[in-house]
Parts: structure tokens; C-alpha cells; sequence
């Protein structure tokens, strides 16, 4: 006996069953999307002012990605995955990041990007550059910052490290005597910054200045056949002068004399050579001084049948030795 099988002829109501099994089916996929996730990294993660900045989006499940740099709420300073953007001043800004999907699904990340300031570029300058003591030494700041503007300038002029002896842009010193001194400058701007420039200030010791007016030596004289008399010997010296004038060899009324020009604009007369007759190989010193300044220095030295050989010198201060006048 053969056992007969029946087949499964579904009803109208078990299709109806299958198609809503299969629509569900098919809208499942939908139902499971994720959603767009905005978010973003930059670098450097501490930057400063007028320093470019990477952002760098990680973003999953967009299609679209467009940046709020500049902080007015707008997604429209750049688009695309990276964007890159610079801050002139310090300070604390939000940066924000607007992602999308092609399904209109929305979404943002905003962070905060702290701008870090820079300090300011402290240096000066001084002149005269090689100042000698007693000197007004001008000082002047060429300070920068490249942020933003300077608002303090103080100096150290005195080298004890205090920055209070002067403030501004200029200032002004001197040193009584020579030797090298410190000065420094400290220099703050708008976000309280400073910074320090220090220089060495090499004093030179001043140099003495000739008499002024300078000496003048003068002497009128007759050539004979036995020798050269002196007709007449002047020195033109100001007041405050000291003249002393040696004479040497034969013929000579005194070995060294010495007048003082007391009057300005003195003229000193050396009468005890006056008509004296100096023989060849004679020696005449004049030698005009004055405490801490050139003096001058004349030598006539008689020879036979000429005029006499007449060398001018300088002396320094101190000094009895002559020496070559400075060019000037």
C-alpha cells in the first residue's frame, strides 16, 4: 500500500503574510544606517599667533564637510576633510566642523583652539658707538613684537639690574669715567610678555685737547759771521699757560727760564735772550704747558752761516718728551 503525500498550497492570507516578511526585509538595511559622526583634530596642538594650524577631520559616515574657522557661527571658511587657518592675535577660539550625510542626516563637532602669544623682540642701539668718558651716550629701542603692539619700555642704565631709571622709546647716559657698563631694556607688550636686551658699553678715556688757542712761538734773528743773534723771542700763549724756555751751548745768558701767561691772550717776551749771539751747535727749548691739555714744543737749533733748524712738537699732558702733533 503507497502512502500518498499532499502538497502545501498556500492561501491567499499566507501571501499576504510573505510580502510583509519580505518589505520588512528589504527596509531593514535602512533601519540599521549609521548616523553621520562629525570630529576633527589640528595640530599644532598649541600654536602660536600667525602660525598656520592643520585641521584634520576623522569624521565617519558623511559625504560633506564644511569648517567654522573664524568663530561667527557659519560653516563656510573651507571644505573638504583638511582645512588650515592662522590666528593674528592670542586668545581662546572655537573651531567647528559641519558633516553631513547624502540622507540630509546632520552633524558637528566644535573645539577650542588656544593661540598662544609671542613675546617681543627686545634690541637697541646707542651712540656714539666707541663714547669716551663724560659722553651723552643716545640710547634708542628698536624693539618689535610681532603680535601685536609694545606698551612698555623701561631701562637699566645704572646696571643694577632695577629697570627703572628711564622708560621709553629713547634714553640717555654718560660715565665720568672709563670702563665697561651694563645697560639693559625691557620690553612688554599688550598680553604682559617681556622680554630683556642687554648690552656692554665700552668708555674710552678722553683724549686731552691742545691749549686753546694753540701756542704761537716766534723768534726774529740776525745770521752773522760769528754766530746768530737773537733780535727778539715770542710766545703768544692764553692765560693759565706756563712757558719755560732752556737754552743750551755757547753763547746761552741761562740754562732755563720759566714765565706764566697770567692775562688771556698774553704775550710773553723772553728779554734775556735778546740780543744774545748764539754760536753754531746752540740750542734754543721752548716748551708751553698747561695741566691736562697738548702742549707745544719748539726747538731752534742755531747753525752756521744759515737759519736756525726750527722743529715743532706737542707735548702731553705730564709729559716733557715731545711728540708728532695729531694730524688734526
Amino acid at each position: 500500500m503507497t502512502k500518498r503525500r499532499d502538497r502545501f498550497i498556500p492561501s491567499a492570507g499566507a501571501w499576504s503574510w510573505l510580502a510583509v516578511a519580505l518589505l520588512l526585509a528589504l527596509a531593514a538595511p535602512a533601519s540599521s544606517r549609521a548616523d553621520p559622526v562629525a570630529q576633527f583634530t589640528f595640530l599644532p596642538v598649541s600654536p602660536l599667533t600667525g602660525e598656520t594650524i592643520t585641521f584634520t577631520s576623522s569624521s565617519t559616515g558623511v559625504t560633506s564637510q564644511n569648517w567654522d574657522l573664524d568663530g561667527d557661527r557659519i560653516c563656510n571658511d573651507a571644505s573638504g576633510p583638511v582645512a588650515q587657518w592662522s590666528y593674528p592675535t592670542a586668545g581662546v577660539y572655537k573651531v567647528t566642523l559641519c558633516a553631513s550625510d547624502d540622507f540630509g542626516q546632520q552633524s558637528s563637532q566644535t573645539l577650542r583652539v588656544t593661540v598662544r602669544n609671542r613675546p617681543p623682540v627686545a634690541a637697541f642701539t646707542y651712540m656714539p658707538v666707541a663714547p669716551f668718558t663724560g659722553d651723552s651716550i643716545a640710547l634708542t629701542s628698536i624693539s618689535a613684537d610681532p603680535d601685536g603692539p609694545i606698551v612698555g619700555l623701561q631701562w637699566d642704565l645704572n646696571g643694577d639690574g632695577v629697570f627703572g631709571d628711564a622708560s621709553g622709546p629713547t634714553a640717555e647716559v654718560s660715565f665720568p669715567a672709563a670702563g665697561t657698563y651694563p645697560i639693559g631694556l625691557v620690553v612688554t607688550d599688550r598680553d604682559g610678555a617681556s622680554t630683556v636686551s642687554l648690552a656692554n658699553i665700552t668708555v674710552r678715556e678722553r683724549p686731552p685737547e691742545p691749549i686753546s688757542p694753540f701756542p704761537v712761538v716766534s723768534m726774529l734773528a740776525a745770521i752773522g759771521p760769528r754766530g746768530t743773534t737773537v733780535r727778539e723771542l715770542v710766545v703768544r700763549a692764553p692765560a693759565g699757560t706756563r712757558v719755560r724756555v732752556r737754552c743750551r751751548g755757547r753763547g746761552c745768558p741761562f740754562r732755563s727760564y720759566v714765565q706764566r701767561a697770567a692775562r688771556a691772550a698774553r704775550i710773553v717776551r723772553i728779554h734775556r735772550l735778546r740780543k744774545a749771539l748764539l754760536r753754531p751747535g746752540a740750542m734754543i727749548e721752548i716748551r708751553v704747558t698747561k695741566r691736562g691739555d697738548v702742549g707745544k714744543y719748539t726747538r731752534f737749533e742755531i747753525r752756521e752761516g744759515r737759519p736756525p733748524k726750527r722743529t715743532d712738537r706737542c707735548l702731553r699732558p705730564g709729559s716733557k718728551r715731545p711728540v708728532r702733533c695729531p694730524a688734526a
